[in-house]
């Protein structure tokens, strides 16, 4: 039986009995996983903002002491920071770029938290089917990353090249609701596991 997941910016997301819920949306660029993402001074593809400020990271990996941990000569882009996504190749350390979902070169889109965490079914993990409802292009992607609980539409750089969308996290993305996004809760990503929410 359908039922109600939340409301945001005035949309009712249902979800149906097949575990599938979505809605329409812009689209902003999610950089995180990128070993370029985030660098010192403000570096890397994206505004090192996003990725928070002294005493409060959320985006990178940091030491003990709460400092960014900086990448190192066998890692894919030296000197840069190593930028997380919710959704982890587990076989690789926290402070391997490797461990996180690239976002320069996987098709993914981010769940709001609100709906991940009322889903029924994992949502880390499974198959978005994501439509550019004015080109009528359509492209298969993983739920890799969760975010705010009140924004809806964001994906990564790869998602946005493969729908014609400016792919910079600077400057890129739309605000025009013309993105769908389907979610297929419980259903994996063709190559990835569901991966219950930490």
């Amino acid at each position: 039986m359908s039922r109600l997941l939340a409301t945001i910016s005035d949309q009712e997301i249902i979800q149906h009995d097949n575990g599938a819920f979505g809605f329409l949306a812009g689209l902003t660029i999610d950089g995180d996983g990128s070993p370029r993402c985030y660098g010192p001074d403000n570096s890397g593809l994206d505004h090192t903002a996003n990725a928070g400020s002294i005493g409060d990271w959320y985006g990178i990996v940091t030491d003990a002491e709460g400092e960014p941990i900086v990448q190192g000569t066998t890692d894919p882009c030296p000197g840069m920071y190593i930028s997380t996504t919710s959704l982890e190749h587990r076989q690789y350390a926290s402070t391997d770029p490797r461990r996180y979902i690239d976002s320069e070169t996987v098709a993914y889109v981010v769940c709001p938290g609100s709906l991940a965490r009322k889903a029924a079914g994992a949502v880390l993990g499974c198959k978005v089917v994501v439509t550019n409802t004015r080109t009528e292009k359509s492209i298969h992607a993983v739920c890799a990353d969760i975010g705010p609980a009140t924004h809806l539409g964001e994906a990564s750089i790869r998602t946005a090249e493969l729908l014609g969308i400016p792919s910079s996290p600077r400057h890129g993305g739309t605000e025009d609701h013309i993105i769908r996004y389907t979610f297929h809760a419980g259903e994996a990503a063709e190559g990835y596991k569901l991966q219950p929410l930490g």
